[in-house]
């Protein structure tokens, strides 16, 4: 099936209002684009991600899973609303490019256009956690499905699908801390990163709960080389575990400096990154028997994840958790609409305010917003990397 999207991205023209109306069909006041839109029967999910930069694995894969999941709402009929009419769905993809004033000026103008109704994404807190105070204003809902940040003041517009390192890090760490005897625990993070900031810090809080010493608490910023002096500290230390709280494509950097130094201590991290392909072939590797946490387990024979792997095939990146929170957190936007019976944002957010729903590819959603928009049920499963994109779960 042919995929109904379209991508903006950053340097082929400069984006302005106008700009972004003509992409979204052309429209030059609200009230014309509503009735064109509705006649039209099209409506449009804006998907905000980094496809480019440190965190584009991350976003490439979201971006693919809610392909997908478009594609699957389209096959099953599309929407119908509470007035019987049809409707199908169109998304728009938005490179963010790593840079936060680029994901807030992308959200601004999906929110001019009356036919979007709501976006997905970012994946990465660096364009995450600069949407969420906007969407007050612009009330249009946006669902993250990646960002484990802390968000200081939610809104009702301002989901989460994803697990959050609050939740997930504490899981992870308890049950290798057991398996592997461990007692000392080295954290390197990126600290020009919120979720990596705010990863490190859970290390440092969950000391006393969890009965271990942090000895190594390094800091790097995003796109360093050369690590030497944070892994020479770390190295004197003598943890038994290092947790890496890094995007991919620096992770991978650190992993291989890491064990190029001589250090063999069992490595950490979050948001199934060591699952990721790309970090197995970034590190030849080096990665085996590391940890890292599932939101979903890829694994499972479930009938509905097995088909949403092979249909993934197509893409040239191999699925990861991410592909399914991509396709799970469309499905959720899109469930919410249907409760709501009307293309109608504000009833759309009403709906997503109690929503409690498992998804497509058996994503857990239960929201209570006020007073937050983080997912209250998330599943996790622990996993230990035994191969390129292998793993046994713990």
């Amino acid at each position: 099936m042919t995929k109904r999207t379209r991508t903006i991205k950053p340097g082929t023209a400069p984006i302005t209002r106008r700009r972004f109306a003509a992409l979204a069909l052309g429209a030059v006041a609200a009230p014309a684009l509503v009735g064109r839109a509705r006649a039209a029967g099209v409506i449009k999910i804006g998907d905000i991600q980094s496809l480019t930069g440190p965190s584009a694995s991350y976003g490439i894969r979201a971006r693919d899973g809610a392909i997908l999941a478009v594609e699957a709402a389209n096959a099953a009929g599309g929407f119908k609303d509470a007035k019987g009419e049809s409707w199908r769905f169109e998304k728009i993809d938005a490179d963010m490019a790593n840079e936060a004033k680029q994901a807030l000026t992308l959200y601004r103008q999906f929110a001019t256009d009356p036919a979007v109704i709501g976006v997905v994404g970012p994946t990465n807190s660096v364009g995450w956690i600069a949407t969420v105070p906007v969407a007050r204003s612009m009330k249009l809902p946006i669902l993250c499905n990646g960002s484990m940040a802390p968000v200081k003041e939610w809104n009702p517009y301002a989901y989460r699908t994803n697990p959050i390192a609050a939740f997930a890090t504490p899981i992870m760490l308890k049950k290798v801390l057991e398996l592997e005897h461990a007692h000392r625990v080295a954290v390197i993070y990126d600290q020009a990163q919120d979720a990596q900031a705010a990863d490190a810090e859970i290390c440092r809080r969950q000391q006393a709960a969890l009965g271990y010493e942090l000895v190594a608490d390094e800091a790097f910023r995003s796109n360093d080389q050369d690590f030497s002096a944070q892994i020479s500290k770390i190295k004197a230390a003598k943890p038994d575990i290092i947790h890496v709280a890094a995007a991919t494509g620096d992770g991978v950097k650190v992993v291989s400096q890491l064990r190029g130094s001589g250090l063999t201590a069992p490595l950490t991290t979050g948001t199934g990154s060591f699952y990721d392909p790309v970090y197995w072939d970034g590190t030849n590797g080096v990665i085996k028997d590391s940890y890292t946490w599932l939101s979903t387990d890829l694994a499972s024979p479930a009938p509905a994840v097995q088909k949403f792997l092979e249909d993934y095939k197509r893409f040239p990146q191999a699925a990861t958790y991410i592909s399914v929170l991509g396709y799970d957190t469309v499905s959720t936007l899109i469930e919410a609409l249907r409760r709501a019976g009307t293309v109608d944002r504000d009833k759309v957010q009403a709906a997503l305010s109690n929503l409690e729903y498992t998804a497509p590819l058996g994503t857990k959603v239960s929201f209570k917003n006020p007073p937050g928009g983080d997912n209250l049920t998330p599943t996790l499963v622990v996993i230990k990397i035994t191969g390129r994109a292998a793993y046994v779960k713990v």
